[in-house]
């Protein structure tokens, strides 16, 4: 089968076209044609070395195709089906997949792009445990991200409890998992700040339903906007003294204003980190105003199948990808680098 594999880390240009042997699904497994691979900023980390990928391996873990090969104990009707998969492959049998904690998960195949090749391949092994069915309504290009341009945000959103009348402020808000949780939270009826790293994102977040955008003007650099300034943007949403959680996307660039911005009694949740390395977490501010910062990680199977279910009922629509074929990969990493997607890219092999 054809693929794209890394050649070294470093900028694009480390992805090259190669051939593998076509996987056979073993004991439990499915083997998938993939219809569509999402083009995520986790692949871009993987791609530079920041994270466990190392050369020779194929990146891609926002995957949707289907299935035309099943290993043994694997119940028939799930040939020919289309699916939509999470980025990892769990046990189903440890402690932490008895305890409902899948993500957690050391002791299955593992994730896509780090422990078995990924998504930017003709075909990928699965499973039942991270395979959700598609409904014909859902294209393999909406049904590739997801699972985690919109359900990490989906699975953050729930972490923090939003509801009705809060104000969330979501950072990163013109990138794909940015993007999708301020439609989500939308539908959750929060009220919604965006920060965006461009203005030309702008538009695109507030069609997402956010209520007010302010961009950051080198959001790679740290960011332009104030904790004061992002306070009257949620003070101009009802919210007096700070927003009530922050969906922080981003990470190291806007991480101690958006913390700042905080209501006492405020949750910070963390999904994303554009600039690996520690964050400032000031410790007087956290107790003083009692705020709650955790991390979340991707979806889980549940999380996606409550996606699925939004998107097929009209209550989310995700936005439409940017198609490229297989050997684009490298241009469409390109565009993540310059941050002038917006949303997602996907591509088709």
């Amino acid at each position: 089968m054809r693929v794209v594999e890394l050649d070294g880390t470093g900028d694009p240009g480390v992805l090259v076209p190669g051939t593998r042997p076509t996987p056979r699904p073993g004991p439990g497994e499915l083997l998938v044609r993939v219809g569509a691979c999402g083009v995520c900023g986790h692949d871009a980390l993987a791609r530079r070395g920041a994270l466990a990928a190392c050369a020779g391996a194929v990146l891609g873990h926002e995957i949707a195709g289907r299935v035309v090969a099943l290993g043994t104990d694997v119940p028939g009707g799930w040939l020919g089906k289309r699916v939509a998969l999470v980025q990892r492959i769990p046990c189903g049998r440890c402690d932490d997949c008895t305890d409902g904690a899948t993500t957690h998960c050391r002791s299955g195949p593992g994730f896509y792009g780090e422990d078995l090749d990924g998504g930017y391949a003709e075909y990928v092994r699965a499973s039942p445990l991270n395979a959700v069915e598609l409904p014909d309504e859902i294209d393999d290009a909406t049904g590739a991200i997801l699972s985690c341009a919109v359900g990490t945000g989906l699975r953050a959103l729930r972490s923090a409890e939003v509801g009705p009348g809060q104000v969330v402020i979501v950072t990163g808000a013109g990138g794909g998992v940015g993007l999708h949780t301020v439609a989500l939270a939308r539908h959750l009826g929060a009220r919604v700040v965006g920060v965006v790293g461009s203005p030309a994102k702008a538009d695109a977040v507030r069609a997402a339903g956010a209520d007010s955008v302010h961009p950051c003007a080198d959001i790679t650099a740290g960011a332009a906007i104030s904790a004061h300034d992002l306070r009257d943007a949620v003070r101009a949403l009802g919210s007096r003294r700070g927003a009530h959680v922050v969906i922080e996307t981003t990470g190291a660039p806007t991480f101690s204003t958006a913390l700042r911005a905080l209501a006492p009694r405020g949750r910070l949740v963390l999904v994303g980190n554009t600039v690996p390395g520690p964050l400032p977490l000031d410790p007087g501010l956290t107790i003083v105003k009692e705020l709650r910062v955790s991390g979340s990680a991707h979806a889980d199977r549940d999380d996606l199948t409550e996606v699925v279910e939004l998107v097929a009922d009209g209550a989310i629509t995700p936005v439409p990808a940017r198609r490229r074929p297989l050997s684009e990969v490298a241009d469409a990493h390109a565009e993540l680098d310059a941050r002038t997607v917006i949303g997602r890219s996907v591509v088709i092999p």
